[in-house]
């Protein structure tokens, strides 16, 4: 058999390698040592078969790839195995999968896409669907800083646009760390891990993992695509750990819902964290350092939480001193990035002696009252009795002269120069 026939069947090998892998052979290998070892018979040094490959397509690769090169596929030969494959031989086993519940949602299936299996499973054969208790839970929040603004100065369309982006990446990231999507509300995103009770070793651990990748993939989502001087989605996120009640509410359109404390708790280290950050409770912390202790963790100190007292709080995942930049994520700041109205350093962890900076309420000389994500407080003097006189301190919700975003507000500015 010539070298040409055999250098051809090693090569449609490779070829049908990269289709059903989407990597290149020996990737990352050095390519001497690699050499040697595919051409040592004792060796016989090969790319494994991708997990995608059907049965079919896999036998022609190892054919392709035979030790001796009397036992390989020559050209009218390779060509007969193609011609007489259908498209079930050669359509890879992850887009059967995809098929498949494609074909379960064109079939009512769709349940499984909402409710937890056993739910659905009662929901299908028309049982009713009883409270159940779930012991031990992490839960994920996250929401859209300066989301308000946002829907103020885009179309609704484009909001649409910029939720259904960033949720098609969330429920992505879902899948891969087996997070239960639970709802999504405007711009809040809720998740939930070991409702199943099959994850009651990792459930924290998933849920950080989770959050830290969310931050990321937030910071790539433009928040419109005609204009990327609007800049990428901020979010701020919350994680709480604890037990639940779940239940399907409702009948019209019935509703899959978790109810109890946790919920509320999860809740609020989301609305009390800061944008780019993750903020956890001392429960989910201390499930975090059984879970993952190599994952980073740092203590906020107390925080004043509303209906709760003071909590200690953690800092999930590496943390700068710029919270606008730390290192959960590469988020790029745009036109909706602005300043509180007053000048002051929010401080990420507190002292040992008492509550953080950020939960006290800071006030100047004629400056206005901040929330901690830079809003302006109800009551405050600036909207009581008008902003006072100053060239360098204003409200979030005002834009720069030269803004694009601005314009499209058409706020009224009553500064004086």
């Amino acid at each position: 058999m010539s070298t040409r026939v055999v250098n051809l069947s090693g090569y449609a090998g490779m070829i049908l390698y990269e289709i059903y892998s989407r990597k290149t052979p020996f990737e990352n290998e050095n390519p001497r040592k690699v050499l040697r070892k595919v051409c040592d018979p004792r060796i016989n040094h090969r790319p494994p078969i991708p997990s995608t490959c059907p049965k079919r397509m896999a036998e022609v690769m190892r054919k392709c790839w035979a030790n001796s090169p009397a036992g390989r596929p020559e050209a009218k030969d390779l060509d007969l195995s193609f011609s007489d494959a259908n498209a079930g031989d050669a359509e890879p086993i992850l887009d059967r999968e995809n098929t498949r519940l494609r074909k379960e949602v064109a079939q009512g299936d769709m349940l499984y896409q909402v409710f937890p299996r056993k739910v659905a499973d009662m929901l299908k054969a028309g049982q009713k669907v009883e409270p159940e208790t779930h012991e031990d839970v992490t839960i994920f929040f996250s929401d859209i800083v300066r989301f308000t603004d946002i829907s103020r100065a885009l179309p609704a369309v484009k909001v649409c646009d910029l939720l259904d982006r960033l949720y098609v990446a969330f429920d992505d990231l879902a899948t891969k760390h087996g997070i239960f999507k639970v709802e999504t509300i405007g711009d809040a995103w809720m998740g939930v891990t070991n409702l199943e009770g099959n994850q009651a070793d990792s459930h924290a651990k998933r849920i950080a993992e989770f959050a830290m990748e969310a931050v990321e993939a937030a910071g790539d989502v433009l928040i419109d695509k005609d204009d990327p001087m609007a800049g990428y989605v901020n979010i701020r996120v919350g994680l709480h750990s604890g037990q639940v009640v779940s239940n399907v509410v409702g009948s019209l359109n019935p509703r899959y819902a978790l109810f109890g404390d946790t919920v509320n708790t999860a809740s609020r280290m989301e609305s009390m964290s800061l944008g780019g950050m993750i903020q956890c409770s001392e429960a989910a912390a201390s499930f975090l350092k059984r879970q993952a202790p190599k994952l980073p963790l740092r203590k906020r100190g107390k925080v004043a939480v509303k209906g709760k007292g003071s909590m200690t709080t953690f800092w999930v995942g590496k943390v700068s001193m710029d919270h606008q930049h730390q290192s959960n994520s590469g988020y790029r700041p745009g036109t909706f990035d602005r300043q509180p109205a007053v000048g002051f350093q929010e401080d990420l962890f507190s002292s040992s002696t008492g509550p953080s900076q950020p939960q006290k309420e800071r006030e100047q000389p004629n400056s206005a009252r901040v929330a901690m994500d830079g809003s302006l407080k109800p009551g405050s003097k600036s909207q009581s009795s008008g902003m006072k006189k100053s060239s360098t301190i204003l409200p979030e919700s005002m834009e720069a002269p030269d803004s694009t975003i601005g314009r499209r507000i058409h706020l009224k500015r009553s500064l004086s120069k």
